[in-house]
């Protein structure tokens, strides 16, 4: 006979078969049965067992709930899928109440200790069919949603090298479908088969529009690709049974084509070496390893895009390299745009996390910091004489109703696992009802912090103390030499070595007080604070506009820098076939001689 929190556990269970589920248990989360030995063999942590019923027993490995994340994301990594099981009720006399609250897969991360900075993280989905195959991804730490499509005479090729570029940490396909018509590129740590009718085509225009607000596709480039929309929607049919928060970072669908670009194989890619050395496997002796000297985490990621995608047209291309130029030319004006962006962090990420709900204070107060470097930025963007750097000043926005939104709520930075001890998350004067309970709770702390004196002066024990710690909360100690010398009024509390502790009425109330108004006031300034998220997340599209106009001056940066740095020139370019290469240098090559890499 199994006992009432074994049944819980398995109806949860059985409802994520194919995950790892990790319950919670008070301070730890728990494996059982055979998600207990993947765990144990998998994170190296003991696996054990736990008595079920009257004869039988169960295997158990566990972590603490404070190293959850870490471990979580070494499961994920291996290509695991992991469902988190919270407790969601009050602890008390009967089974606590348990629900899933998220599952997590190597393409559905949002956790910033669990994502690389400086690369997306990309889930994609591919829609086959005879006339055309849609391919859809989404990258859920930025929100960047896109769509394309190949034709039957496109095909592996196009279809691989896009891929390739790519390089998404999860896959999904039809259930059934034969995938060996492509090949993953190896970055790939999951392929998961998901049902026939996420990819439908019906379907999946219902969910896109229901979504995105609108009636019609046709905004988003892609109403006559019908491929494109299944594959788009079978992503959003996956992030609605794992995760459906993220699926408030989706303002939007972009389509392109791969015909806009140069299509590089991915054979031609490895050859190339653009984002990984053909020896190391990794970005040591790569195009990348040489070019890359972007400031911020997003310039980072649109660096690598840069590279995957090179342009075809003519103007644009010279757009980019006037730009560049200018910026070669001037090492003063270089030195202060990286001032700027010193200054900035991961806006992109943090905007998204902000918009899910996630983002922690810490990372808040850091985008109030952040925008205010923008006019800044604006202003030595609009003193440029390049089109281009002028254009990116305007999609730069400052969101001044958002600085001063952070500036008056918050009241400093918090990380994720700091709590009180007297600071507060939220800014004295922001909020009249926690200023009011705050100031009520005063009067109790100061006459607990008076205590210690009177009660010294009242039994004449000298080594007397007042105290407190979380488990017996306030307390009187007295050593047990002075015992005798205790009033009638002191109720013992607890039993030391060398000593008891007490309690009295008033300390009993005085403590009542406090604990109540604490809990209330930690309940106030967790609601306050998802309200400012949501204020915040008012001026998502502005703010990731900014970001990624912020990522796009970064990498325009990076190149003027590289080609001040390794004396490259602008070259030449026309509406010609013919090439000419006058003293001409492999950059991998070179770096790679000169030691620098």
């Amino acid at each position: 006979m199994t006992t009432p929190a074994r049944r819980q556990y398995l109806r949860i269970k059985s409802q994520y078969p194919d995950a790892i589920l990790m319950y919670q248990v008070g301070d730890f989360y728990e494996t059982f049965d055979e998600d207990a030995r993947i765990a144990a063999r998998e994170l190296q942590i003991v696996l054990t067992s736990r008595k079920d019923g009257e004869d039988g027993r169960v295997p158990l490995a566990g972590v603490p709930l404070h190293a959850l994340e870490n471990y979580v994301g070494k499961l994920v990594q291996r290509g695991y899928k992991v469902a988190i099981c919270d407790q969601v009720g009050e602890v008390g006399k009967g089974i606590v109440e348990r629900a899933v609250t998220r599952i997590l897969t190597a393409g559905t991360l949002s956790e910033p200790n669990l994502l690389p900075t400086r690369k997306n993280n990309y889930l994609v989905a591919i829609a086959p069919a005879r006339a055309q195959t849609g391919l859809a991804a989404i990258d859920v730490s930025t929100g960047e949603f896109i769509v394309t499509w190949f034709a039957p005479a496109e095909l592996p090729a196009a279809l691989e090298a896009e891929l390739q570029r790519l390089a998404p940490s999860e896959c999904l396909v039809v259930e059934g479908s034969q995938s060996n018509s492509y090949q993953l590129p190896a970055a790939t740590m999951t392929v998961t088969p998901c049902p026939s009718y996420f990819f439908d085509q019906e379907a999946s225009h219902t969910r896109l529009c229901r979504l995105f607000g609108v009636q019609s596709l046709d905004a988003y480039g892609c109403a006559q690709a019908p491929q494109a929309i299944a594959a788009a929607g079978a992503i959003i049919a996956y992030l609605e049974k794992m995760n459906v928060a993220l699926l408030s970072l989706l303002t939007g669908l972009r389509s392109y084509r791969t015909t806009n670009y140069m299509v590089l194989d991915a054979h031609t890619q490895r050859n190339l070496d653009l984002l990984q050395g053909s020896r190391s496997g990794t970005t040591q002796g790569s195009l990348l390893s040489v070019l890359d000297r972007t400031i911020t985490p997003m310039g980072a990621r649109q660096l690598r895009r840069t590279l995957t995608q090179p342009l075809l047209d003519l103007s644009q291309l010279e757009e980019r390299f006037e730009s560049v130029e200018e910026l070669y030319e001037s090492p003063a004006l270089r030195s202060r745009f990286a001032i700027c962006l010193q200054s900035l962090g991961d806006m992109e990420r943090i905007v998204g996390r902000t918009r899910q709900g996630s983002a922690v204070p810490n990372e808040v107060v850091a985008l109030r910091d952040y925008l205010t470097i923008i006019p800044r930025l604006r202003e030595l963007l609009l003193g440029c004489d390049a089109q281009l750097l002028t254009k990116l000043a305007h999609e730069l926005d400052q969101c001044p109703q958002v600085v001063e939104l952070i500036g008056k709520s918050l009241a400093r930075a918090h990380t994720a696992d700091e709590q009180d001890d007297g600071e507060r998350l939220i800014r004295a004067g922001f909020h009249a009802e926690l200023d009011e309970l705050i100031a009520s709770i005063g009067e109790s702390r100061r006459w607990i912090a008076s205590l210690e004196a009177i009660e010294r002066e009242r039994t004449g024990i000298k080594s007397l103390k007042v105290g407190f710690n979380k488990v017996f909360g306030y307390y009187i100690e007295v050593r047990n030499n002075h015992l005798p010398s205790v009033p009638a009024d002191y109720m013992r509390k607890q039993t030391l070595v060398n000593g008891e502790r007490f309690i009295t009425p008033e300390l009993k109330e005085h403590e009542a007080r406090i604990l109540s108004a604490t809990e209330r006031i930690e309940e106030m300034e967790r609601s306050i604070y998802a309200d400012v998220l949501r204020q915040v997340s008012v001026y998502y599209p502005q703010l990731m506009t900014t970001a990624a106009a912020v990522a796009r001056v970064d990498v325009l940066l990076c190149l003027a820098e590289v080609a001040a740095h390794q004396g490259y020139v602008r070259p030449r370019l026309e509406q010609s076939l013919d090439l000419e290469i006058l003293g001409g240098r492999h950059p991998v090559v070179e770096y790679t001689l000169d030691g620098d890499v």
